[in-house]
């Protein structure tokens, strides 16, 4: 039997229907640019088809995702199946976990009891205080959607729920880091994403919602002091995180920062793969899990093929001194569009730039407090240090990472969820 690849699958159980209709999401319309508009929820046959096969093609442990759309508006009882399945078709050596990404407007108690005791990671999108939040993230009937989503964080809270905060940077948040950064952590959020937005116009030029690269270098630059001088080991943040993994394991957390693409897929209702949940085109479609067995789909040629939208960089990207840390990045976000003759480059590698030439100095001095277990100083603490005398002093003291806290590896992660998992199953 053939080795695979490692890959992971994020399953779309309603497609991209939604109860928001914000105005950059690049899924809304899946629905009728794939099927006319004619896709139903996932049945639970497709469902258990998808279980079994998924289950059977990993190894240890099993990372069941789920996002939409609102994946929620599945409904409970279709989740309720998916664990039941998943408990049915996992074998003893296997552990199996579940994240969840929705708006966070439709939560419930109900709901909150079932994630919680069932262990989902529940991811839910924010874009900020209301004003930055509710400029897009808007229903149907053009009414702003914080306060709903707010109160699907303290829902989260309130029954314990492990969750994170995703912020999707445009047009309008992203000039407004500090703003942004302290809002959600003076109010205890200590996992945080920051997505920036770009899709584009017919002819290839981006939209007006979209966030240019330079407001994606200021952002990140901006949070990063935040980050490095109040923060550090309280706060997680995703391509910290991703840069302090590829200093310590050589290689990103993140897909669109590694060094290959192909191996994170994308699962319609009706049990279509795709490549990836920013190329799901027809194009880009590599058969159904009903008429293909799963195994033999992610070994498809057309697969290899997409990888070299990744593999092959840009030449800007092959002589950069920071090409490590991001590998050209996303390949959607690539300007001219993949295809065309013109040279490519990515639309924010300005913007990553800037925060490469900020932040890598300072999470290098970090390093050898993260392989230790402890947590590294504050940037200024660090900047008081000779480099010896930081790097001795990490070495002379082991400090145990607390299980709820996030991984020293830089996963983003908890620590048990992580490194820690070897030592949770010990106890």
């Amino acid at each position: 039997m053939a080795l695979l690849h490692p890959f992971q699958i994020m399953c779309k159980p309603v497609s991209g229907r939604c109860n928001l209709a914000c105005e950059y999401c690049y899924y809304l319309h899946k629905p009728d640019l794939l099927y006319g508009g004619d896709i139903k929820p996932m049945t639970l046959e497709v469902l258990e088809s998808y279980t079994k096969q998924y289950i059977k093609c990993q190894p240890f442990h099993v990372e069941f995702g789920w996002q939409g759309g609102e994946p929620t508006l599945a409904g409970l009882d279709f989740f309720r199946a998916a664990v039941e399945f998943q408990n049915k078709y996992k074998r003893p050596t296997q552990q199996i976990n579940n994240a969840l990404q929705t708006n966070g407007t439709t939560l419930t108690p109900e709901w909150c009891k079932f994630l919680k005791e069932n262990n989902f990671l529940v991811g839910i999108s924010l874009d900020g205080p209301p004003q930055w939040h509710d400029h897009f993230r808007l229903d149907h009937n053009g009414e702003g959607s914080f306060h709903r989503a707010w109160n699907g964080v303290e829902l989260c809270r309130e029954h314990g729920v492990e969750f994170n905060v995703l912020i999707t940077l445009n047009s309008q948040n992203a000039p407004h880091a500090g703003e942004i950064y302290r809002y959600f952590a003076n109010r205890g959020i200590e996992y945080v994403q920051f997505i920036p937005i770009l899709e584009r116009h017919p002819d290839g030029t981006p939209t007006d919602f979209s966030c240019t690269g330079e407001q994606y270098g200021d952002f990140l630059c901006e949070t990063f002091e935040l980050w490095a001088t109040r923060d550090v080991g309280g706060i997680s943040e995703r391509l910290i995180d991703s840069v302090l993994h590829t200093m310590l394991n050589g290689r990103a957390t993140l897909c669109c920062y590694s060094k290959r693409c192909a191996n994170a897929h994308i699962l319609e209702p009706n049990g279509d793969l795709y490549a990836c949940d920013h190329f799901v085109f027809p194009e880009w479609k590599v058969g159904n899990i009903l008429e293909t067995p799963l195994r033999q789909l992610v070994q498809a040629p057309k697969l290899d093929e997409f990888a070299k939208l990744k593999t092959e960089l840009p030449d800007v990207c092959k002589s950069c001194e920071y090409v490590q840390y991001c590998s050209g990045g996303c390949p959607k976000h690539h300007r001219p569009e993949i295809g065309t003759d013109s040279a490519r480059y990515n639309h924010f590698c300005v913007g990553l730039k800037r925060f490469f030439e900020k932040a890598v100095p300072v999470l290098e001095q970090m390093v050898p407090y993260l392989k230790r277990g402890q947590t590294p100083p504050t940037a200024a603490e660090l900047m008081n240090l000779k480099p010896a005398k930081a790097v001795q002093q990490a070495a002379n003291t082991t400090v145990e990472p607390s299980r709820n806290r996030p991984c020293p590896c830089g996963s983003g992660l908890k620590y048990k969820r992580c490194c820690g998992k070897n030592d949770t199953d010990k106890k």
